[in-house]
């Protein structure tokens, strides 16, 4: 029976498209790979992976504001206030008027935080070209042309939900 039971409903006839990205997903989102890619980049709360992840969204969005922030990083809107006040303190982000709504506000990258963001962009771009390395261009370009094609299609789903979870806007 606990044989049976065993087998995954996902990934047992081999590694597929499914398997493959499940497993890269929980890959880029553990913990040890968050805590390595921080130490790596010196960034400089080495204890504070929510600091780290708040600042990771505000790398690819610009500019957002908290309640986005709070459903990105999968906390709530009064611990964001926290991780934002701990950035503030240390010189990463700056709050402003939201330029679409001036009742709102929103978190950015100040300039030593935008330092920080390059520094983990650049470990990240690191690791990926070591695991690449052996791709020939044209395969890169395959997959890149892919990605970007999954996303956008991802994206067009009711509720546009890769712009509106990761910040990231998609379009043909």
């Amino acid at each position: 029976m606990i044989a049976r039971l065993s087998v995954p409903l996902m990934g047992a006839e081999g590694t597929r498209l499914g398997a493959a990205m499940q497993a890269i997903v929980t890959w880029g989102t553990s913990t040890a790979f968050r805590e390595r890619i921080m130490a790596t980049s010196d960034f400089p709360l080495p204890d504070d992976l929510p600091a780290f992840l708040l600042v990771n969204q505000l790398v690819y969005r610009g500019a957002a504001r908290p309640t986005d922030l709070a459903d990105a990083i999968q906390t709530g809107r009064s611990n964001v206030s926290k991780i934002v006040a701990r950035l503030e303190a240390a010189g990463l982000v700056v709050r402003g008027l939201d330029p679409g709504d001036e009742r709102g506000v929103v978190v950015v990258l100040s300039d030593e935080g935008r330092e920080v963001g390059r520094k983990i962009v650049a470990t990240v771009t690191a690791d990926f070209s070591s695991a690449l390395k052996e791709w020939p261009q044209s395969d890169m370009d395959h997959l890149e042309r892919l990605l970007v094609k999954l996303a956008t299609s991802l994206d067009a789903l009711p509720g546009h939900p890769l712009t509106s979870t990761a910040g990231a806007a998609f379009s043909t």
